[in-house]
């Protein structure tokens, strides 16, 4: 059984009433800063995942105006890092500066300082948001670079990260999530203070990124007869260079696969539903059945007809301590 991913929500103003639209998303998005803009034919959509010390999401809306008044950041307190891929150019009012924000690039606020973004519309905006102790774990003071504007080198780099961050995030698991938002503080840090020291963190932290997405996409496909290298680089967005080098310390990708679905299989041949050793091996993509035999009793030393006995396994304690190992080690991807 896999663990529990993590759940999704999802809000859009069409599931009110036309004339309560803006009221109500107002009422969301006000729990963390002031929204404005024209009430009529108003819609936007809200989906976000928290993974914990990070919350993604993408916005789409009207043009809207958003701020953080010195009021509101003096009472409520909050001191989030906030990205922002926005989809549209704008302009940001920070006391008395003023600059414009081109369509692509990513803001980097922080809710302890005041800011007014002028209206524009959204459009599958990225946005994550990292608690100050995550981000300080990599930078020390994160308000120093409120109102950065990353684009460029560094900036693309973020930005394909945040994508990647918010379309999979519903897929992981507590423990890949945490694991996650690590990895985006280390990359935030690299592109906020290049330092040699910051980037090789980054790099660690990107094949951290890479490694959970190869992993969730092999256990999600692990019945699949098209779970192949090439399937995994081409939906990871990798090349087979570094799959590879991802999995040395696993002895391959392939031996990953290999005991990933040799695992799988002996929980479903001791599972109380009995099914055909030849079923078995055929749902975890071995053909040959000799060589399903050969290669379970290499690595459980039983053979898989041994594993199928389901009273002599049901009460097993040690099998019972294996199921609570497989749980927590495919919990760690």
């Amino acid at each position: 059984m896999s663990a529990r991913t993590l759940p999704r929500v999802t809000f859009d103003t069409k599931q009110v009433n036309s004339d309560d639209r803006f009221e109500t998303w107002r009422g969301i998005l006000g729990v963390t800063h002031e929204i404005g803009s024209d009430v009529q034919n108003f819609h936007a959509s809200l989906t976000s995942t928290n993974l914990g010390a990070m919350m993604a999401s993408e916005m789409s809306a009207s043009p809207q105006s958003v701020a953080r008044s010195p009021q509101r950041v003096k009472s409520d307190g909050l001191d989030h890092i906030v990205l922002h891929l926005t989809s549209s150019d704008f302009d940001v009012e920070m006391g008395d500066a003023r600059f414009h924000v081109p369509a692509g690039a990513i803001t980097v606020n922080t809710l302890s300082r005041p800011f007014r973004r002028h209206a524009a519309p959204e459009s599958g905006s990225l946005i994550l948001s990292l608690s100050r102790e995550l981000v300080a774990s990599t930078l020390p003071d994160p308000e120093v670079f409120h109102g950065t504007v990353l684009r460029g080198g560094f900036g693309h780099l973020v930005a394909e990260h945040m994508r990647m961050v918010v379309q999979s995030a519903h897929l992981l698991t507590a423990s890949e999530a945490d694991g996650l938002s690590r990895a985006t503080a280390h990359i935030l840090a690299a592109a906020l203070e290049p330092t040699r020291h910051q980037i090789a963190k980054a790099r660690a932290g990107l094949e951290t990124a890479a490694v959970v997405r190869c992993k969730r996409y092999i256990e999600l496909n692990l019945t699949s007869p098209s779970l192949t290298t090439e399937a995994i680089c081409h939906n990871v967005g990798i090349s087979r260079a570094t799959l590879f080098r991802l999995f040395k310390a696993d002895g391959g990708v392939h031996s990953y696969i290999q005991a990933y679905r040799l695992r799988a299989a002996r929980r479903t041949l001791a599972a109380a539903e009995r099914r055909s050793i030849t079923d078995v091996a055929h749902l975890y993509g071995f053909t040959n059945i000799a060589a399903f035999s050969r290669a379970f009793k290499l690595k459980y030393g039983i053979s898989p007809k041994d594993a199928a006995d389901h009273h002599r396994y049901r009460h097993d304690e040690d099998e019972n301590v294996f199921n609570s190992i497989f749980d927590a080690v495919t919990s760690l991807k």
